[in-house]
């Protein structure tokens, strides 16, 4: 599953040496928000974890990420675990627009040919019209 979203929140750094390779070994716990669906009106957050020191290094809360993952389940001695791996990691560039437009959209009238609007890239939970208790119903 691949999602996009923002780090919310980096954790402490956990490190250790592997006892059976003798390696030395550090790991960056995260908080990964998102939204499943554009139409979501709340956000899912999962806690993922990164042993890549590449990644540990360039990871910055509140940076836009599309990250993949996914789970794996396993018995050990009589006992159950869940676990959610990283697999992607990527950073999203975000680009900046050539002009922004400065008046907001008119409210078009119920007897005027509409086109569907465009889904938004990200979930939008307000949309201001503009206009005060203006009445867009066609009844």
């Amino acid at each position: 599953m691949e999602f996009r979203g923002r780090i919310k929140q980096l954790l402490p750094l956990r490190s250790g040496k592997s006892e059976r390779t003798g390696n030395e070994w550090r790991a960056l716990p995260f908080i990964f928000e998102y939204f499943e669906h554009d139409t979501d009106r709340w956000s899912d957050t999962v806690l993922l974890e990164t042993y890549d020191e590449n990644i540990i290094n360039m990871l910055k809360e509140g940076m836009e990420v599309v990250c993949g993952f996914g789970h794996r389940t396993r018995e050990y001695q009589g006992r159950v675990y869940n676990e959610v791996r990283l697999y992607k990691l990527q950073r999203v560039i975000q680009q900046q627009p050539a002009s922004q437009p400065t008046s907001q959209p008119s409210v078009q009238p119920a007897s005027a040919p509409t086109q569907p609007a465009a889904a938004p890239s990200s979930p939008t939970l307000f949309q201001d019209t503009g206009a005060e208790g203006a009445d867009d119903l066609p009844f």
